[in-house]
């Protein structure tokens, strides 16, 4: 009677949590960028921004980004603290997590450049219904809070739009022939690198592990 208590009580723990994240595939990537350009700009301070936009526009809370694993070279660093907005937890030193239970989910922290950034991205991949899917931006803000120029569209440098179970990320070159709205010349920045990762056990995969642990416990006590 215990056994079938718990078994039930997992499965609508996986049910509700996050939508549907426990069955939802992992996929993760390593991004790197060349960010010497920034170094001594006129433009800086700047910050490193990450959205993640719900497409269904109801935030269904059904996927979940996970960024981690944050390098940021010769000279670099992490800067004061975070603003939040939605669902969006984390720093830069801790990780950060977006889930789309809000339209949408942004993440902004100020850091000093150095030679290169490095993180981790990790993400679930449920489909929306309705064809629009949700969407994961970056893009670094200059000391006006405006998106440094970017042969992107909305001036980002990457996107990531989880339209099927391995999305393939969009990245882009900064626009050298447009200043930042924050002062000084035009930035010369090559588009990140983006290679496919095996996913590490990130904070929304945890939970499943350890009911899946506590559930093998469980049986074998045979209670």
């Amino acid at each position: 009677m215990k056994r079938t208590v718990f078994l039930r009580s997992f499965g609508i723990v996986c049910l509700l949590w996050s939508g549907s994240i426990c069955r939802a595939s992992i996929i993760g990537y390593d991004i790197s960028m060349n960010t010497s350009p920034l170094i001594g700009h006129a433009a800086a301070p700047f910050s490193l921004a990450f959205q993640f936009t719900d497409g269904s526009g109801a935030g269904d809370a059904n996927n979940s980004i996970v960024l981690s694993n944050f390098l940021f070279g010769l000279g670099g660093s992490a800067v004061g603290s975070p603003t939040l907005f939605g669902d969006a937890t984390g720093s830069l030193a801790s990780g950060i997590t977006l889930t789309d239970s809000s339209f949408f989910n942004a993440f902004t922290q100020q850091f000093t450049p150095g030679s290169l950034l490095t993180f981790r991205l990790e993400a679930s991949t449920n489909l929306d219904l309705g064809g629009t899917p949700d969407e994961f931006a970056f893009s670094i803000l200059d000391n006006t809070g405006t998106e440094l120029p970017t042969t992107g569209f909305f001036d980002v440098f990457m996107i990531l739009d989880i339209d099927s179970a391995n999305p393939i990320p969009q990245s882009f070159s900064s626009d050298p022939n447009r200043s930042p709205v924050g002062g000084g010349s035009g930035i010369t920045m090559n588009a990140p690198q983006v290679t496919a990762a095996v996913p590490e056990p990130s904070s929304f995969m945890l939970l499943g592990i350890g009911l899946a642990f506590l559930s093998r416990r469980f049986i074998r006590s045979g209670n």
